[in-house]
Protein backbone atom coordinates (compact mmCIF):
# COMPACT_ATOMS: atom_id res chain seq x y z
CA UNK A 1 0.00 0.00 0.00
CA UNK A 2 0.97 3.45 -0.38
CA UNK A 3 3.07 5.13 2.35
CA UNK A 4 0.73 8.08 3.46
CA UNK A 5 3.80 9.20 5.44
CA UNK A 6 6.62 9.14 2.32
CA UNK A 7 3.95 11.84 0.52
CA UNK A 8 3.85 13.91 3.89
CA UNK A 9 7.56 13.99 4.34
CA UNK A 10 8.24 14.58 1.05
CA UNK A 11 5.86 17.96 0.68
CA UNK A 12 6.77 19.37 3.88
CA UNK A 13 10.41 21.30 1.98
CA UNK A 14 7.89 23.07 -0.07
CA UNK A 15 5.33 24.13 3.02
CA UNK A 16 7.99 25.10 4.93
CA UNK A 17 9.45 27.46 1.64
CA UNK A 18 5.90 28.85 0.47
CA UNK A 19 5.50 30.06 4.66
CA UNK A 20 9.36 31.48 4.41
CA UNK A 21 7.35 33.10 0.83
CA UNK A 22 4.69 34.32 2.21
CA UNK A 23 6.39 35.56 6.09
CA UNK A 24 8.96 37.75 3.16
CA UNK A 25 5.96 39.30 0.99
CA UNK A 26 4.27 40.27 4.29
CA UNK A 27 7.33 41.71 5.09
CA UNK A 28 7.99 43.93 2.55
CA UNK A 29 4.16 45.06 2.59
CA UNK A 30 4.31 45.98 6.06
CA UNK A 31 1.56 43.62 7.05
CA UNK A 32 1.69 42.27 10.22
CA UNK A 33 0.64 38.13 9.51
CA UNK A 34 3.26 36.39 11.91
CA UNK A 35 4.28 35.93 15.18
CA UNK A 36 6.94 33.94 16.28
CA UNK A 37 4.94 31.80 18.99
CA UNK A 38 1.69 31.48 17.29
CA UNK A 39 4.00 29.59 14.47
CA UNK A 40 5.77 27.76 16.36
CA UNK A 41 2.91 26.09 18.03
CA UNK A 42 1.35 25.94 14.92
CA UNK A 43 3.53 24.09 13.08
CA UNK A 44 4.42 22.16 16.20
CA UNK A 45 0.79 21.01 15.90
CA UNK A 46 1.63 20.02 12.53
CA UNK A 47 4.55 17.93 13.72
CA UNK A 48 2.61 16.13 16.70
CA UNK A 49 0.08 15.53 14.23
CA UNK A 50 2.03 13.14 11.92
CA UNK A 51 3.87 11.59 14.57
CA UNK A 52 0.96 10.51 16.18
CA UNK A 53 -0.03 9.33 13.15
CA UNK A 54 2.25 6.96 12.57
CA UNK A 55 0.51 4.41 14.97
CA UNK A 56 -3.08 5.35 14.57
CA UNK A 57 -3.36 6.34 10.95
CA UNK A 58 -1.72 3.55 8.83
CA UNK A 59 -4.53 1.22 10.89
CA UNK A 60 -7.62 2.64 9.62
CA UNK A 61 -6.06 3.24 6.40
CA UNK A 62 -5.50 -0.82 6.82
CA UNK A 63 -9.12 -0.93 7.55
CA UNK A 64 -10.09 0.73 4.42
CA UNK A 65 -7.97 -1.48 2.19
CA UNK A 66 -9.31 -4.49 3.63
CA UNK A 67 -12.86 -3.60 2.71
CA UNK A 68 -11.96 -2.76 -0.50
CA UNK A 69 -10.36 -5.43 -1.10
CA UNK A 70 -13.14 -8.12 0.51
CA UNK A 71 -16.13 -5.67 0.15
CA UNK A 72 -16.14 -3.70 -2.97
CA UNK A 73 -19.19 -3.81 -5.10
CA UNK A 74 -17.75 -3.20 -8.32
CA UNK A 75 -13.84 -2.83 -9.55
CA UNK A 76 -12.17 0.20 -11.02
CA UNK A 77 -9.75 0.87 -13.04
CA UNK A 78 -6.67 2.23 -10.74
CA UNK A 79 -5.35 4.10 -14.48
CA UNK A 80 -8.42 5.29 -15.85
CA UNK A 81 -8.79 9.02 -15.84
CA UNK A 82 -12.38 8.62 -14.77
CA UNK A 83 -11.65 6.34 -11.72
CA UNK A 84 -9.59 9.72 -10.72
CA UNK A 85 -12.22 12.10 -11.12
CA UNK A 86 -15.46 10.30 -9.81
CA UNK A 87 -13.80 9.24 -6.84
CA UNK A 88 -12.12 12.87 -5.88
CA UNK A 89 -15.88 14.40 -6.29
CA UNK A 90 -17.21 11.66 -3.90
CA UNK A 91 -14.07 12.36 -1.81
CA UNK A 92 -14.62 15.87 -1.65
CA UNK A 93 -18.66 15.39 -1.11
CA UNK A 94 -17.80 13.11 2.04
CA UNK A 95 -15.07 15.32 3.14
CA UNK A 96 -17.80 18.28 3.44
CA UNK A 97 -19.71 16.14 5.50
CA UNK A 98 -16.93 15.01 7.88
CA UNK A 99 -15.91 18.36 7.94
CA UNK A 100 -19.28 19.81 9.06
CA UNK A 101 -19.92 17.44 11.33
CA UNK A 102 -16.67 18.28 12.66
CA UNK A 103 -18.12 21.68 13.77
CA UNK A 104 -21.39 20.42 14.41
CA UNK A 105 -21.09 17.43 16.64
CA UNK A 106 -18.84 17.34 20.44
CA UNK A 107 -16.42 14.68 20.35
CA UNK A 108 -15.58 15.66 16.75
CA UNK A 109 -15.49 19.26 17.27
CA UNK A 110 -12.59 18.00 19.81
CA UNK A 111 -10.46 16.65 16.73
CA UNK A 112 -11.03 19.26 14.73
CA UNK A 113 -10.92 22.56 16.75
CA UNK A 114 -6.95 22.49 17.18
CA UNK A 115 -6.74 23.57 13.47
CA UNK A 116 -8.72 27.09 14.28
CA UNK A 117 -7.17 28.08 18.09
CA UNK A 118 -4.55 30.10 16.60
CA UNK A 119 -5.87 33.66 16.26
CA UNK A 120 -3.63 34.44 12.82
CA UNK A 121 -4.34 33.38 10.01
CA UNK A 122 -1.43 32.08 7.56
CA UNK A 123 0.44 29.59 5.83
CA UNK A 124 1.18 28.25 9.43
CA UNK A 125 -2.20 27.73 10.32
CA UNK A 126 -2.58 25.21 7.68
CA UNK A 127 -0.26 22.61 9.64
CA UNK A 128 -2.34 23.20 12.63
CA UNK A 129 -4.23 20.08 12.37
CA UNK A 130 -5.90 17.15 14.88
CA UNK A 131 -3.90 14.83 15.64
CA UNK A 132 -6.46 12.10 15.75
CA UNK A 133 -8.78 13.87 12.93
CA UNK A 134 -8.38 11.49 10.02
CA UNK A 135 -8.71 8.59 12.02
CA UNK A 136 -11.85 9.58 13.54
CA UNK A 137 -13.37 11.20 10.18
CA UNK A 138 -12.56 7.28 8.43
CA UNK A 139 -15.61 5.28 9.08
CA UNK A 140 -17.09 8.60 7.22
CA UNK A 141 -14.44 7.78 3.63
CA UNK A 142 -15.51 4.21 3.94
CA UNK A 143 -18.44 3.62 1.29
CA UNK A 144 -15.66 4.97 -1.00
CA UNK A 145 -13.92 1.60 -0.09
CA UNK A 146 -17.11 -0.36 -0.83
CA UNK A 147 -18.05 1.45 -3.65
CA UNK A 148 -14.52 0.13 -5.18
CA UNK A 149 -11.91 2.90 -4.74
CA UNK A 150 -8.96 0.94 -4.54
CA UNK A 151 -6.84 2.05 -1.35
CA UNK A 152 -3.84 3.37 -3.24
CA UNK A 153 -6.20 5.86 -5.51
CA UNK A 154 -8.20 6.83 -2.16
CA UNK A 155 -4.75 7.91 -0.33
CA UNK A 156 -3.34 9.76 -2.56
CA UNK A 157 -6.65 11.74 -3.62
CA UNK A 158 -7.26 12.37 0.35
CA UNK A 159 -3.26 13.40 0.16
CA UNK A 160 -4.47 15.88 -2.35
CA UNK A 161 -7.39 17.34 -1.07
CA UNK A 162 -5.47 18.29 1.88
CA UNK A 163 -2.32 19.80 0.07
CA UNK A 164 -4.47 21.74 -1.66
CA UNK A 165 -6.05 23.31 1.15
CA UNK A 166 -2.87 24.70 2.31
CA UNK A 167 -2.66 27.56 0.02
CA UNK A 168 -5.74 28.70 0.37
CA UNK A 169 -4.54 29.89 4.75
CA UNK A 170 -3.50 33.46 3.48
CA UNK A 171 -4.56 36.97 4.26
CA UNK A 172 -2.43 38.05 1.52
CA UNK A 173 -4.48 36.98 -1.58
CA UNK A 174 -7.80 38.68 -1.69
CA UNK A 175 -10.91 37.28 -3.91
CA UNK A 176 -9.90 35.59 -7.11
CA UNK A 177 -12.99 36.73 -9.23
CA UNK A 178 -12.42 33.22 -11.65
CA UNK A 179 -13.02 30.81 -9.28
CA UNK A 180 -14.78 32.80 -6.06
CA UNK A 181 -17.91 30.54 -5.35
CA UNK A 182 -16.56 27.90 -7.47
CA UNK A 183 -13.29 26.29 -5.79
CA UNK A 184 -11.99 27.01 -2.29
CA UNK A 185 -10.54 30.18 -1.85
CA UNK A 186 -8.36 32.27 0.22
CA UNK A 187 -11.44 34.65 0.44
CA UNK A 188 -14.16 31.67 1.42
CA UNK A 189 -11.52 29.92 3.84
CA UNK A 190 -10.76 32.89 5.55
CA UNK A 191 -15.02 32.79 6.44
CA UNK A 192 -14.79 29.70 7.61
CA UNK A 193 -11.88 30.40 10.29
CA UNK A 194 -13.74 33.57 11.43
CA UNK A 195 -15.78 33.68 14.59
CA UNK A 196 -18.13 36.52 13.43
CA UNK A 197 -21.62 35.91 14.08
CA UNK A 198 -22.50 35.74 10.44
CA UNK A 199 -19.59 33.37 9.40
CA UNK A 200 -19.70 30.92 11.96
CA UNK A 201 -20.39 27.28 10.39
CA UNK A 202 -20.08 28.47 6.87
CA UNK A 203 -17.62 27.45 4.00
CA UNK A 204 -16.81 23.63 4.91
CA UNK A 205 -16.07 23.30 1.44
CA UNK A 206 -12.58 21.41 0.74
CA UNK A 207 -11.93 21.84 -2.81
CA UNK A 208 -15.72 22.41 -4.33
CA UNK A 209 -17.55 24.87 -3.39
CA UNK A 210 -20.69 23.23 -4.77
CA UNK A 211 -21.48 21.18 -1.75
CA UNK A 212 -21.83 24.76 0.27
CA UNK A 213 -23.73 26.18 -1.67
CA UNK A 214 -26.27 23.34 -2.41
CA UNK A 215 -26.72 22.59 1.52
CA UNK A 216 -26.90 26.30 2.56
CA UNK A 217 -23.99 27.12 3.93
CA UNK A 218 -22.18 29.08 1.58
CA UNK A 219 -21.51 32.82 2.72
CA UNK A 220 -19.20 35.48 0.59
CA UNK A 221 -16.26 36.98 2.79
CA UNK A 222 -17.85 40.53 3.46
CA UNK A 223 -16.98 42.44 7.16
CA UNK A 224 -13.32 41.82 8.33
CA UNK A 225 -12.08 38.41 9.79
CA UNK A 226 -11.69 37.74 13.60
CA UNK A 227 -9.81 34.50 13.83
CA UNK A 228 -9.67 31.99 16.39
CA UNK A 229 -12.06 30.02 18.68
CA UNK A 230 -15.15 31.54 20.50
CA UNK A 231 -13.51 29.30 24.13
CA UNK A 232 -9.78 31.32 23.42
CA UNK A 233 -6.74 29.00 23.47
CA UNK A 234 -4.14 30.82 25.45
CA UNK A 235 -1.43 28.72 25.18
CA UNK A 236 1.20 27.63 23.18
CA UNK A 237 1.05 24.14 23.81
CA UNK A 238 0.53 22.11 20.74
CA UNK A 239 0.01 18.74 23.00
CA UNK A 240 -2.32 19.89 25.22
CA UNK A 241 -4.06 21.56 22.47
CA UNK A 242 -5.14 18.36 21.16
CA UNK A 243 -6.78 17.61 24.43
CA UNK A 244 -8.48 21.37 26.18
CA UNK A 245 -11.58 20.48 24.31
CA UNK A 246 -12.37 16.87 25.92
CA UNK A 247 -11.13 18.27 29.29
CA UNK A 248 -13.71 20.87 29.25
CA UNK A 249 -16.44 18.37 28.21
CA UNK A 250 -15.33 15.92 30.69
CA UNK A 251 -15.56 18.52 33.39
CA UNK A 252 -18.94 19.23 32.41
CA UNK A 253 -19.98 15.90 31.95
CA UNK A 254 -18.26 14.69 35.48
CA UNK A 255 -20.86 17.52 37.14
CA UNK A 256 -24.17 16.59 35.55
CA UNK A 257 -26.54 15.16 37.73
CA UNK A 258 -28.41 13.32 35.05
CA UNK A 259 -26.42 9.84 33.76
CA UNK A 260 -27.92 10.42 30.67
CA UNK A 261 -26.72 13.94 29.78
CA UNK A 262 -23.11 12.49 31.26
CA UNK A 263 -22.81 9.96 28.24
CA UNK A 264 -24.72 11.77 25.46
CA UNK A 265 -23.16 15.23 25.88
CA UNK A 266 -20.18 13.59 23.76
CA UNK A 267 -22.26 13.15 20.72
CA UNK A 268 -24.48 16.53 21.43
CA UNK A 269 -24.64 19.33 19.08
CA UNK A 270 -20.61 21.37 19.90
CA UNK A 271 -21.57 23.92 22.95
CA UNK A 272 -24.59 21.99 23.81
CA UNK A 273 -24.11 21.37 27.85
CA UNK A 274 -26.25 19.76 30.60
CA UNK A 275 -29.15 22.21 32.17
CA UNK A 276 -27.92 21.92 35.70
CA UNK A 277 -24.28 21.94 34.68
CA UNK A 278 -25.17 25.61 32.68
CA UNK A 279 -26.99 27.21 35.70
CA UNK A 280 -24.25 26.48 38.28
CA UNK A 281 -21.62 27.35 36.07
CA UNK A 282 -22.99 29.79 33.02
CA UNK A 283 -20.48 30.91 30.20
CA UNK A 284 -21.05 34.62 29.36
CA UNK A 285 -22.47 35.41 25.77
CA UNK A 286 -20.07 35.68 23.09
CA UNK A 287 -19.25 39.45 22.12
CA UNK A 288 -17.26 39.85 19.01
CA UNK A 289 -16.38 43.61 20.14
CA UNK A 290 -14.65 42.09 23.65
CA UNK A 291 -12.46 39.73 21.34
CA UNK A 292 -8.92 40.58 22.42
CA UNK A 293 -5.74 39.19 20.25
CA UNK A 294 -3.63 37.37 22.55
CA UNK A 295 0.58 37.31 21.89
CA UNK A 296 1.54 37.14 25.07
CA UNK A 297 4.95 35.18 24.46
CA UNK A 298 8.54 35.12 25.98
CA UNK A 299 11.37 36.66 23.49
CA UNK A 300 15.40 36.96 23.88
CA UNK A 301 17.11 33.81 24.94
CA UNK A 302 13.60 32.00 25.57
CA UNK A 303 12.64 32.49 21.62
CA UNK A 304 16.08 31.18 20.79
CA UNK A 305 15.57 28.53 23.07
CA UNK A 306 11.86 27.79 21.44
CA UNK A 307 13.26 27.89 18.01
CA UNK A 308 15.88 25.15 18.82
CA UNK A 309 13.95 22.96 20.64
CA UNK A 310 11.46 22.95 17.87
CA UNK A 311 14.02 21.92 15.47
CA UNK A 312 15.34 19.23 17.40
CA UNK A 313 11.64 18.13 17.52
CA UNK A 314 11.01 18.57 13.92
CA UNK A 315 14.45 16.65 12.97
CA UNK A 316 13.33 13.89 15.01
CA UNK A 317 10.20 13.62 13.69
CA UNK A 318 11.66 13.60 10.01
CA UNK A 319 13.64 10.59 11.01
CA UNK A 320 10.58 8.61 11.99
CA UNK A 321 8.71 9.70 9.33
CA UNK A 322 10.89 8.50 6.58
CA UNK A 323 12.40 5.91 8.56
CA UNK A 324 9.51 4.22 9.86
CA UNK A 325 9.08 1.11 7.61
CA UNK A 326 12.79 -0.05 9.44
CA UNK A 327 12.69 1.02 12.94
CA UNK A 328 11.70 -1.01 15.74
CA UNK A 329 8.47 -0.50 17.76
CA UNK A 330 10.59 0.68 20.48
CA UNK A 331 12.31 3.21 18.92
CA UNK A 332 9.37 4.59 17.01
CA UNK A 333 7.89 4.72 20.54
CA UNK A 334 11.00 6.21 22.20
CA UNK A 335 11.20 9.00 19.16
CA UNK A 336 7.67 9.87 19.73
CA UNK A 337 8.01 10.14 22.88
CA UNK A 338 11.12 12.38 22.79
CA UNK A 339 9.07 14.76 19.93
CA UNK A 340 5.83 14.93 22.79
CA UNK A 341 8.37 16.28 25.24
CA UNK A 342 10.33 18.55 23.41
CA UNK A 343 6.95 19.99 22.00
CA UNK A 344 5.91 20.49 25.67
CA UNK A 345 9.33 21.96 26.74
CA UNK A 346 9.09 24.64 23.58
CA UNK A 347 5.93 25.78 25.19
CA UNK A 348 7.31 25.97 28.56
CA UNK A 349 10.06 28.13 26.77
CA UNK A 350 7.38 30.80 25.29
CA UNK A 351 4.85 31.52 27.80
CA UNK A 352 5.36 33.75 29.89
CA UNK A 353 4.81 32.60 33.57
CA UNK A 354 1.67 34.71 35.71
CA UNK A 355 3.94 37.02 38.05
CA UNK A 356 6.40 37.59 34.47
CA UNK A 357 3.50 39.34 32.42
CA UNK A 358 -0.15 39.87 32.61
CA UNK A 359 -1.28 39.73 28.58
CA UNK A 360 -3.83 43.13 28.91
CA UNK A 361 -4.93 41.43 25.32
CA UNK A 362 -6.12 38.10 26.13
CA UNK A 363 -9.83 37.87 26.71
CA UNK A 364 -11.05 37.27 30.29
CA UNK A 365 -11.52 33.71 31.15
CA UNK A 366 -14.64 34.36 32.71
CA UNK A 367 -15.97 35.34 29.72
CA UNK A 368 -15.03 32.76 27.64
CA UNK A 369 -18.40 31.16 25.69
CA UNK A 370 -19.16 27.63 24.97
CA UNK A 371 -16.96 27.39 22.18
Amino acid sequence: MLDNNALVAAATPVFFALIGLEWWVARRRRFRTYGLADSLASIGCGVWTVTVEVFIKGAALLLYAFIAERYALLHFDRGAWTTWVLFYVVLDFLYYWAHRWSHEISFLWGVHSPHHQSEEYNLTTALRQGAFQDTFHMPIFLPMAVMGCPADVFIVLLTFNKFYQFWIHTRLIGKLPLIEGILNTPSAHRVHHAVNDIYVDRNYAATLMLWDRLFGTYIEEGEECVYGVRKPFHSWNAVWAQFTWFADVWRDARRAGRPLDRLTIWGRRTGWRPADVAQADPHAPFVLADVRHFSAARGGKWAVAAVALFVLAAALNNILLTQVATLSLTTKLLLAAAVTVILVAMARALQPQADEQAEPNALPAEAAPPR
